[in-house]
């Protein structure tokens, strides 16, 4: 098994370091909010992570100085949509940079009026409890208001790509 050495600051690391990270699989979300227009919006996030269950609080990273940054930072409310295995669409919609991410999303408005993506296997209604500073990125802490969970594999992201992730593959669960 080779393996590339690489001191993470090295010029010319980030992308072994990116294939490092990439190593780990990880979940795929959807953090969706309203503009200050009261538009939909929604960003595609890996980061996504449970912090605490009392109080219930959960994290995701956003790059500062993005239009999602500024977004959430107005906003103050979020919700998280855990996506299906079939949803990768939506993922790479909501990946790129667009006016109207939601263009041909199947959504509701949660109570609040939050954006919520149909057949998500879990979504988390969220309230921002603080942005942490980390490099170039804030770690959104977010107090969970309310959530909804169905059956179902997640979509994941490794290494690059999106997968499955099904539970009968794992005979210990």
């Amino acid at each position: 098994m080779a393996q590339t050495p690489a001191a993470p600051a090295a010029a010319g690391a980030k992308p072994e370091l990116r294939r490092a990270f990439g190593r780990f699989p990880t979940g795929i979300a959807v953090i969706t909010t309203l503009d200050d227009t009261g538009t939909p919006f929604g960003m595609t996030v890996n980061s996504f992570v449970s912090v605490s269950m009392e109080p219930p609080m959960v994290s995701w990273n956003v790059i500062r100085g993005s239009r999602a940054h500024a977004t959430i930072s107005r906003a103050r409310r979020f919700v998280v949509n855990v996506l299906a295995e079939d949803q990768r669409p939506i993922a790479q919609q909501m990946a790129r940079p667009a006016d109207d991410r939601f263009a041909g999303v199947d959504y509701r408005l949660s109570a609040a009026g939050l954006p919520v993506i149909a057949d998500a296997v879990a979504t988390f209604e969220c309230s921002v409890h603080a942005l942490v500073t980390a490099g170039d990125h804030d770690i959104v802490l977010g107090v969970v208001d309310g959530f909804e969970h169905r059956d179902g594999p997640p979509l994941v992201y490794w290494q690059g790509t999106y997968a499955s992730a099904r539970a009968s593959d794992n005979k210990n669960h």
